[in-house]
């Protein structure tokens, strides 16, 4: 567990509290608390198990205090931003449903996974991701673990029934954005965690601050400090929280990290800010890395929110969770409906569709995502992804001139030509050996007589301490597929475990 320093917490709002956290407000507490998709296990189950989770107990929350003054701009500006985005919501959701309807009814080519629609699992369709692991044999195992600037996360630590993981190479996996741990539990027998725990792993799946309970040492969710969050908190405290908790509880050196999207952004973004996170990794696996922005950033409807000054923005979405409409409504429609009303907007706004998922699944994806995140946050995917063309606080060389590096980490990396949300090809000819990847012969012939060019190839990578080792571009995956699609245990899984199998554990 992560121990906590005093953390003052700021906002750039001028009458937002400033809050300070005693490393004394933590009790930490070791229990036989052990949660599954049942409940609690009994005594005779616990026994042989290996360590204990245990669980953050915290003092009950308030809100801050603030002045009626403060209280009144507060509320006024949570009703002028309702006023403002739900609007352009709800035309954008027009817009996205009418296309994504027109799409399935015009549809006419025979899709390859269309003999597997049929074999519909004995599922139910519901919101908790420890009932599908306990459906196809496993058990979830959930613990908190703490950052140092006070918020709970939960990690689930997925192992076979009558097993016990103690002991096995510790693999730690990372979700997208809006995103959570049970995107990695729904493709029933091929799910990305079960593949893992069933060739020897010990499989941990974890969640961000938000994402799976709104628990703070000493901040209230109703109130906009806490969600006063963004990219660089993801990446130097939720990240490095969640691999010390996995080193630590599994007496393990080194561990593997396997990041979706947002999930290997944040490693990045970690491994920048703070490059000694690589002497805690065995190997890293980012599937669809998002570093480099694709071209989607200059297409609408994205390019008008992009487009957008922090001032309006603001204005539009607030300071607190980004469109909480979207959770409201996921509990309150019908599963099946909202799938649809989400996949449409997801799939309008990200442009990616279903054309390599089974589509009996979509409906448990959409249980699962959208989850709360903070408006900061997509802020800062404003400003670096979509103005810049890249994330936030990883594209400075200069983090890593005074490095000294013992030892590479490999790095595995994964993406699809039809993936226009991040740019792959863009991201792997950063690193020395691979600046000619994905160029055609004439961009080669173009970029072969620049002198800047080749002057700049031999120092180009932008993570010293990573060796990227594989390089798979998928033919027409697009941006979730890496995760969902229904052949990734033909397309990805087989080189994730045969890189995983030459890394270094000790």
């Amino acid at each position: 567990m992560t121990k906590l320093g005093q953390w003052k917490g700021k906002t750039c709002d001028s009458f937002f509290t400033e809050v300070l956290v005693q490393p004394d407000e933590l009790i930490r507490e070791t229990t036989n608390y052990r949660r599954t998709g049942k409940g609690t296990m009994n005594e005779e189950e616990e026994d042989g198990k290996g360590k204990e989770p245990g669980r953050v107990i915290h003092k009950e929350v308030q809100r801050s205090k603030k002045t009626a003054y403060q209280e009144f701009i507060l509320i006024s500006r949570n009703i002028i931003s309702f006023i403002l985005s739900a609007p352009i919501l709800l035309i954008l959701l027009s817009i996205a449903t009418f296309k994504t309807a027109k799409v399935h009814l015009l549809e006419k080519t025979k899709r390859i996974q269309e003999d597997q629609e049929a074999l519909k699992p004995d599922e139910l369709l519901i919101q908790d991701e420890t009932y599908y692991a306990d459906r196809w044999g496993y058990k979830s195992e959930m613990h908190q673990v703490l950052t140092q600037d006070g918020y709970v996360l939960q990690m689930y630590r997925i192992s076979k029934k009558g097993s016990n993981p103690q002991g096995k190479r510790p693999v730690f996996i990372g979700h997208g954005l809006f995103q959570c741990s049970g995107a990695f539990v729904l493709n029933e027998e091929n799910s990305m965690a079960f593949v893992l725990i069933d060739q020897g792993y010990d499989v941990w799946v974890g969640n961000n601050r938000s994402i799976s309970g709104l628990d703070h040492i000493s901040l209230s969710h109703e109130d906009p400090e806490y969600w006063n969050w963004g990219l660089k908190e993801l990446g130097i405290y939720d990240f490095p929280a969640m691999v010390d908790y996995v080193r630590s509880f599994t007496d393990f050196s080194k561990i593997a990290y396997i990041g979706h999207s947002q999930g290997n952004a944040q490693a990045f973004i970690g491994l920048s800010l703070i490059p000694e996170l690589a002497d805690k990794l065995s190997c890293f696996v980012a599937l669809a890395p998002a570093v480099f922005s694709g071209n989607l950033v200059n297409t609408f409807p994205l390019c008008l929110l992009i487009s957008l000054n922090d001032w309006m923005y603001s204005l539009m979405f607030g300071t607190g969770s980004f469109l909480s409409i979207m959770s409201l409504a996921q509990s309150l429609i019908e599963p099946k409906t909202f799938c649809f009303l989400a996949y449409s907007m997801f799939s309008y706004l990200f442009s990616w569709w279903d054309s390599h998922w089974l589509r009996r699944r979509k409906a448990k994806y959409f249980q699962f995502t959208p989850r709360p995140v903070s408006t900061k946050l997509i802020a800062d995917w404003i400003a670096g992804w979509g103005r810049k063309g890249v994330c936030l606080y990883i594209a400075d060389q200069n983090n890593h001139q005074q490095q000294k590096i013992t030892q590479k980490v490999p790095l595995v990396v994964f993406y699809g030509t039809a993936d226009y949300l991040v740019n792959g090809e863009r991201f792997v000819r950063t690193f020395n050996g691979y600046e000619t990847h994905g160029l055609s012969p004439s961009q080669l012939a173009k970029e072969s007589s620049n002198h800047e060019w080749n002057t700049a190839k031999s120092t180009n990578t932008l993570f010293p301490m990573l060796d990227l080792v594989h390089v798979e571009r998928i033919e027409g995956y697009e941006h979730m597929d890496t995760i969902w699609g229904h052949d990734n245990h033909k397309t990805t899984y087989p080189i994730v475990l045969s890189n995983l199998e030459k890394a270094r554990w000790d």
